[in-house]
């Protein structure tokens, strides 16, 4: 039986650290309920699909699950499973944002808020992003691997280069340094080459 292997990146560390500085321990607990609710919505899916995970690396926008490939995953399954950790995040925003409306809860509309944000910034196109798996994929069905992989660097720099621009202007203003540090670390991810085919 293979090992599971986990790493983390100094990404990840950076952003952590970032948090611990500028979050409330509050804040911070219910974003890492959120993240492992959105990571098992990735975990469920490539279980359902008949994978395993061989990888699990931390990285500075999240995690990144690396399925096993003693099965292929056709390029429609990873879209499903790039997509299934965003709509495990919007179902718990909905839940959170129910049990808010119910009981009055501050946690809750904290969980709420936490875990809409993770799912929509996970929806971008920007590699190792959720969005940008999905993309990838259903281009690649219609246009083939190289025109995939290729689409989704020009979106990743263009995204990531829009994101430290809003972040820096953010930055000015608030002193809020995290969009900031989320669009260079894209940036510095892409020009430096990381590999793909992960799902976030």
């Amino acid at each position: 039986m293979a090992r599971r292997k986990v790493h983390s990146t100094g990404g990840f560390w950076l952003v952590l650290g970032a948090l611990l500085l500028a979050a409330s321990l509050r804040l911070l607990f219910w974003f890492l309920v959120a993240c492992l609710v959105h990571e098992l919505g990735h975990w469920g899916a490539i279980r359902a699909l008949g994978g395993r995970v061989g990888e699990f690396r931390l990285t500075g926008v999240g995690a990144v699950i690396f399925p096993a490939r003693a099965r292929m995953f056709s390029y429609w399954e990873e879209c499903l499973v790039a997509l299934a950790g965003p709509a495990a995040s919007l179902l718990l925003a909905l839940a959170a944002g129910s049990w808010g409306r119910w009981l009055g809860s501050e946690d809750a509309y904290l969980l709420t808020g936490v875990s809409l944000v993770l799912g929509l910034f996970n929806l971008l196109p920007a590699d190792p992003l959720d969005g940008s798996r999905a993309f990838r994929a259903v281009f690649a069905q219609l246009a083939g691997p190289d025109w995939g992989d290729r689409l989704e660097g020009v979106l990743t720099r263009v995204l990531g280069g829009l994101l430290l621009g809003v972040g820096l202007w953010v930055l000015s203003k608030t002193g809020n340094f995290m969009l900031a540090l989320c669009g260079g670390w894209l940036l510095c991810r892409e020009i430096k080459g990381t590999e793909r085919g992960g799902a976030g």
